[in-house]
């Protein structure tokens, strides 16, 4: 039997594509496959950026502003003041840091100024809100595709002033976004008026200028608000590169930047045609010798004094740390207010300048020097604290950076003035001069330097101790004071703080509490010039001392008073104590055997009184007129005798003195009511009568006068040996009245 099977279409035969074929297609499947991971990882990586940059720029989208306008003005050049003849402050100084601004508020800076900077830097500063879109596209464009000529810069004047202010000028697109959004901020917080203001205080203007105020009193010896149309051009034109529009080395790219300021201001409305084209024919004058001038001046030793003083009442008074007061009195803005008088202080540095002010010595080399001149109200005129030119600022000042032993300069503070204030001694009281030895004080014989001790009873009056600086004279009239009182008020109301109370070094007590210490200046530390010179101010204004100072005010940017010398005078020994003590130093002067005889001046009375100690190391004379006291020191740095043949002092002070009364008429010294004048005999020291032998003039408190000589009385029947008459019972120079 036939099987019976089912037909089927056979399928019909695959074609098979070449070995090249497939190749290509699978080149292509792996290019698909890499491009689709390209795209998908570019996606999640736009989407992972984007939230980043979308966090990141939010993060400043509201946030406080960064720039606190209200604080710049700590950028700031401070300025001292001295006094003109008229009493009127003038610029003296401006104390150099690495910036030098001025702050001005925007009341004084010319309306031209302001639209000089809106017309150069951003034309629509008036309409946008801090950033200007139209110019950061364009800028940003123009990084790839060339538009524009010229790198184009998108910066407004708002972003410029953040950009000044942070100092955050890197090339960076966060640091651009937080410009942006910073800049947004901060014209929601202040008015353009401010933004200008600071912009106008705190931006480069070249030769390490910040600002216009500073720029024009540099570039036009002005104030801002004195500048001309052209000369705002000018200042203006130097904001975007000022090093090569700096108008002292490159004046003509600053005339060319200048003039396209001044076409920007006239197609801006800002000003017309005719002011447009009068400022392009301005000639400019520059102050560019005068700056040269400036820049290699070294400031004077009052200046660096002022500076020091200022510091360390900012860290008494204010309780400043040193570093954060250097930066507020040299960035601070201050106004100081000092007492110098320039021609006083030019003349004594003219003196010090020439050798011929100081007398020959025979040493090697000649020693140094310093000359301090105050007032009597305590304020210093005049600094200067080296011989020779000053070599820097700051260097050593040797009117108040050194101390030395001031020989018996101290007798008439420490000694004479407290006796006669304490009826001790009067004018012609006769002082034990002769030599004793003091056991309390290691067996001490202490000799005068002439080797005088007195008259033939071993004598000498007050007045001639002073004159004859007479050693063993003010050794006993300490002894009966006490060096302790003393002491006590050359510390406490003279402000001699470099006097030594107690030390210990080594197991060894230093005191300047002593007979030597305190009645023939032989001290532990010793006692600066400046100090010295304010102790004698007592004789010169009738017994008054007020603090030496350097300054009356210091003023913060704003006006407000940081720092001020206002002490009242106080009275340290009465009227006619200082009359009589002042008396007795004119006779160190002009009187016989006076050691300071080479300080006499024509038409000027000078009291003063000389000082030397062990071995001639250190050198002093106190010189009074009726206006001021000064006081020269010599001495040699690193401590040696000085070889003289003459005493150089007192001809140092008569040739720094002599220029300075070439120009000034002197007056005279304060007298009193108090102080009568009264012959006395020589031999007693007691009022005279017509028997003395010998007899001066003495000056005396009416309150404390002395009897009358009776060694030279006459015999007399109704009077005894003690001068008593015996018809009235009274010494016989006493009357009822």
């Amino acid at each position: 039997m036939k099987e019976n099977r089912k037909k089927t279409t056979p399928a019909p035969e695959k074609k098979t594509s070449s070995p090249a074929v497939r190749g290509i297609k699978r080149v292509f499947s792996m290019i698909g496959k890499v491009l689709a991971t390209c795209f998908f990882i570019l996606v999640i990586t736009g989407c992972v950026v984007g939230t980043v940059l979308t966090v990141h720029v939010m993060d400043y989208v509201d946030k406080d502003v960064v720039v606190d306008l209200r604080s710049l003005k700590l950028d700031s050049t401070t300025i001292l003041y001295a006094n003109n003849a008229e009493g009127q402050p003038y610029e003296l100084k401006r104390l150099q840091s690495p910036d030098n601004s001025i702050w001005v508020g925007i009341d004084k800076i010319p309306q031209d100024m302001q639209y000089a900077a809106i017309a150069a830097e951003d034309a629509r500063f008036l309409k946008h809100e801090g950033v200007d879109w139209k110019r950061t596209m364009g800028a940003f464009v123009n990084m790839f595709i060339k538009i524009y000529p010229t790198k184009q810069g998108g910066s407004t004047i708002t972003q410029q002033l953040i950009k000044n202010v942070t100092g955050d000028n890197e090339v960076r697109v966060d640091r651009k976004v937080r410009e942006i959004f910073n800049a947004l901020n901060l014209e929601k917080e202040y008015s353009k008026q401010e933004i200008m203001e600071a912009y106008l205080n705190v931006i480069p203007l070249g030769n390490g200028v910040k600002g216009v105020q500073a720029a024009a009193n540099l570039y036009f010896g002005k104030d801002v608000k004195d500048l001309s149309l052209a000369e705002c051009a000018s200042i203006v034109a130097i904001t975007q590169y000022p090093e090569l529009r700096n108008p002292f080395k490159n004046p003509e790219e600053n005339k060319i930047r200048q003039e396209y300021v001044l076409d920007q201001m006239l197609e801006l409305g800002f000003i017309d045609q005719k002011r447009h084209d009068e400022a392009i024919k301005e000639e400019l004058t520059f102050r560019k010798e005068e700056y040269i001038e400036e820049q290699n001046e070294i400031q004077s030793y009052f200046v660096d004094y002022v500076i020091d003083e200022v510091l360390h009442d900012l860290m008494e008074q204010k309780g400043y740390e040193k570093s954060y007061a250097t930066q507020m009195l040299y960035k601070g803005g201050y106004r100081i207010y000092t007492t110098v008088d320039e021609s006083l202080q030019k003349s004594v540095e003219a003196s010090y300048l020439d050798d011929a002010t100081f007398p020959g010595v025979r040493n090697p080399e000649p020693p140094q020097s310093s000359f301090t001149l105050l007032d009597y109200n305590g304020a210093i005129k005049a600094l200067v604290g080296g011989r020779g030119e000053k070599t820097g600022d700051r260097v050593l000042n040797r009117c108040t950076g050194i101390t030395r032993s001031n020989g018996s300069t101290m007798k008439p503070i420490s000694v004479y003035g407290l006796a006669i204030e304490k009826n001790l001694v009067t004018w012609s009281t006769m002082i034990d001069s002769t030599q004793h030895t003091y056991t309390e004080y290691d067996n001490w014989t202490p000799i005068n330097y002439d080797s005088y001790y007195g008259d033939e009873n071993g004598h000498v009056s007050t007045a001639e101790a002073i004159r004859r600086s007479t050693n063993t004279a003010a050794i006993n009239v300490c002894n009966q004071l006490g060096p302790r009182t003393c002491f006590d008020f050359l510390k406490n109301k003279l402000n001699m703080y470099s006097l030594v109370d107690s030390r210990e070094v080594g197991g060894k007590i230093y005191t300047d509490i002593s007979l030597s210490c305190m009645s023939l200046g032989s001290l532990t530390d010793g006692v600066s010039p400046l100090e010295l010179a304010g102790a004698f101010q007592i004789y010169g204004n009738g017994g008054l001392f007020t603090p030496t100072h350097s300054y009356t005010k210091v003023l913060d940017s704003d006006g407000n008073v940081v720092l001020e010398n206002k002490e009242n005078p106080t009275r340290v020994l009465s009227e006619e104590t200082a009359v009589i003590v002042n008396k007795m130093m004119q006779g160190v002067v002009s009187g016989a055997h006076g050691t300071g005889y080479n300080a006499k001046l024509n038409g000027v009375t000078v009291a003063g009184k000389t000082g030397t100690t062990t071995d001639d190391k250190d050198q002093w004379f106190v010189g009074l007129t009726p206006e001021y006291v000064g006081v020269v020191w010599m001495g040699y740095d690193i401590q040696q005798k000085i070889s003289y043949s003459v005493y150089p002092p007192p001809l140092v002070w008569k040739n720094v003195m002599g220029k300075i009364y070439e120009n000034r008429s002197s007056g005279s010294f304060p007298e009193s009511t108090k102080v009568v004048a009264k012959e006395f005999c020589t031999v007693s020291g007691d009022l005279a009568t017509e028997n003395c032998p010998s007899t001066e003039t003495g000056y005396y408190k009416a309150s404390n006068i002395p009897g009358t000589c009776i060694e030279h009385l006459l015999p007399q029947d109704n009077i005894d040996e003690n001068g008593i008459d015996h018809d009235t019972g009274k010494p016989w120079w006493k009357t009822d009245d």
